[in-house]
């Protein structure tokens, strides 16, 4: 298949749904190879069939638990060793409980932890290490959230503002190499992280929606405060688009309503 991203290896992480999914159904149909992880082998399959149907090459799933140090940076050695050209690695996978901390659990803090900080830095470190092997042009792409922006981020907040941290450090680590670092941050997106939401959470959301004057059974309305996943694939092709010779260090991409849960 051709495309930019023709004889290219890509790694994404979350890939199972929501933005990862959308991420990498949009660099395959640009020609890229596709490995998925995720925790469901049959969601990655669902990924991995609108690959397919859109024209990309076969795409590859990697269940696994990413709360389980050691499985992601094997996987980005063996496809570093084994394929032509590791190009880029999105850590995007991410899992979020916005609940006070005074109500919160010490195992849902963890899990933030486990995945939205220790695979990142798991994810990051194995790039960067694999493609200084291979001394070609590659990319590490972090996601982020604009809840880390906000006066009182919580506990998921405050993980993802340790994904920004991560970027800004590493992106001085690699300044020597043709290794490029950026972390894309989020609003407010059509993804699965609601699955999280408490009783209590829904019913905050509810109330700021009526407080912006929208009605959640608008479409007009949510189309305002909820953004379409492909729009962050879109900014993730750009930034793996642009030369070598400069580095996007972050991009805000957010719907033009906010809200928060």
């Amino acid at each position: 298949m051709t495309g930019p991203f023709a004889g290219k290896a890509i790694i994404v992480t979350g890939a199972s749904s929501g933005l990862g999914r959308a991420i990498a159904v949009d660099l395959a149909r640009q020609g890229a190879d596709l490995w998925l992880v995720g925790r469901s082998g049959e969601a990655l399959a669902e990924t991995a069939g609108l690959i397919s149907a859109a024209g990309g090459p076969v795409a590859q799933s990697e269940p696994m638990d990413l709360r389980i140090r050691g499985p992601l940076a094997k996987l980005i050695e063996v496809v570093g060793a084994t394929h032509p050209h590791l190009f880029a690695v999105i850590n995007n996978a991410g899992v979020m409980y916005p609940e006070p901390i005074l109500s919160g659990t010490i195992e849902r803090w963890q899990e933030m932890l486990d995945i939205n900080v220790m695979a990142m830095l798991e994810g990051s470190k194995a790039a960067v290490l694999t493609m200084r092997k291979h001394g070609q042009e590659g990319h590490v792409i972090n996601l982020g959230s604009v809840q880390a922006r906000f006066e009182e981020p919580g506990v998921y907040g405050i993980s993802k503002k340790a994904a920004e941290m991560i970027g800004n450090t590493l992106r001085a680590e690699v300044e020597g190499d043709p290794i490029r670092v950026a972390t894309v941050i989020p609003g407010g997106f059509a993804t699965q992280l609601a699955r999280g939401f408490t009783p209590e959470s829904l019913a905050n959301l509810s109330g700021n929606l009526t407080r912006l004057n929208l009605n959640p059974e608008n479409g007009d309305d949510m189309a305002r405060i909820v953004g379409d996943p492909r729009h962050i694939a879109d900014a993730v092709r750009y930034i793996l688009s642009q030369p070598i010779g400069i580095n996007i260090q972050e991009m805000v991409v957010r719907p033009p309503v906010s809200t928060k849960a």
